[in-house]
């Protein structure tokens, strides 16, 4: 049995407030993939991989919030047309396509994940043996249950079962237990196995380097792995209960919020670096000023760095020197010898 209108409405109404906080957290990180990092000149290298898979994950959300909304206003519609005493109910084939959706959306977001653990480890197959294994457990778990959703549509005697002590509109929704468990420890899995690789690159690079920077990884990613575990868990757990509402509620949250754990991440690599960069760039420009040596009939010594003079659409460093001032500093120089 279906929630009553008003309680569709506000798991459509969280959605909404949920989606305009991802889509916000898009448009940021569209524009650190899109565009260089001071001004809106496109990059010359694009990043086509990660920014395909943002608008897939983007088109995920866009889908799941959508088809809610469509059949929360066609609920509405009877509502209002039917006579007193009639109940619509949602088609169970309209709860399929929901379900694969926001199980896509964790799948890609999976991939991206244990593609970063290859990444850093080198490639090595050793490390993503574990997160593989996982996320095939998931993707089976995701056609199985598209199978059991549409054997059920012919079969209504297929679920809901009796002896799963999970709350399941659906018999199918037992498989989605499975599948949150296999989600939650490659997330974990793969989070530790990243930090672990920081802090030990940290601590071998401290003689040579700060290691402020592999810190600041370190964060990045914890913020984003708690943020996905903890509504990864939280979909997991919902399912023990007996409130459907509270189920919907969670389902409806989890697609924006992997949404943002990836943008998030991908925002704060980006301005770290852009950081970094411009950083490194005034240390260059720092240790590159040299100093020319001014005329001796000068009224005042002026000198001024070679950039500044070849380059007449940069400001130069000026030192001025007063003629005073330098034979004070010559005299202290002369009476320091002699002592």
């Amino acid at each position: 049995m279906g929630l009553p209108l008003y309680s569709e409405i506000a798991v459509v109404f969280v959605g909404a407030l949920a989606f305009g906080l991802y889509f916000a957290t898009l448009l940021t990180c569209i524009r650190w993939l899109l565009f260089v990092d001071e001004g809106w000149r496109l990059r010359k290298t694009i990043r086509w991989t990660i920014l395909s898979v943002t608008f897939f994950i983007f088109g995920f959300n866009v889908a799941y919030l959508g088809w809610s909304l469509h059949w929360s206003m066609i609920k509405a519609w009877h509502a209002i047309n039917d006579p007193p005493g009639a109940t619509y109910t949602t088609p169970e084939w309209a709860n399929i396509i929901s379900c694969t959706v926001a199980n896509c959306n964790v799948l890609l977001a999976d991939v991206v994940l244990i593609h970063r653990c290859w990444i850093l480890y080198s490639r090595r197959g050793s490390v993503v043996i574990v997160p593989i294994s996982l996320w095939l457990g998931a993707f089976l778990c995701t056609i199985l249950q598209i199978y059991l959703q549409a054997a059920h549509i012919k079969e209504p005697t297929i679920g809901p079962y009796s002896w799963a002590s999970v709350t399941m509109t659906l018999g199918p929704g037992i498989v989605l237990i499975p599948f949150w468990i296999c989600s939650i420890l490659l997330n974990t899995y793969s989070s530790i196995v990243l930090i672990r690789r920081m802090y030990k690159t940290a601590k071998e690079s401290r003689v040579f380097s700060s290691v402020e920077h592999f810190h600041f990884l370190i964060r990045i990613i914890a913020e984003s792995g708690l943020l996905y575990v903890s509504i990864t868990l939280a979909h997991l757990l919902v399912w023990f209960g007996t409130d459907k509402f509270a189920i919907d509620i969670i389902s409806v949250l989890n697609a924006p919020i992997i949404g943002i754990a990836f943008n998030w991440f991908l925002i704060r690599m980006a301005k770290n670096n852009a950081e970094e960069a411009a950083r490194a760039t005034v240390e260059t420009n720092v240790s590159t000023i040299k100093f020319g040596k001014p005329p001796s009939n000068a009224p005042q010594d002026v000198m001024r760095t070679p950039d500044a003079m070849n380059d007449t659409t940069s400001v130069g460093t000026l030192i001025s020197i007063s003629p005073d001032t330098a034979s004070e500093s010559r005299g202290s120089r002369h009476s320091a010898a002699h002592d």
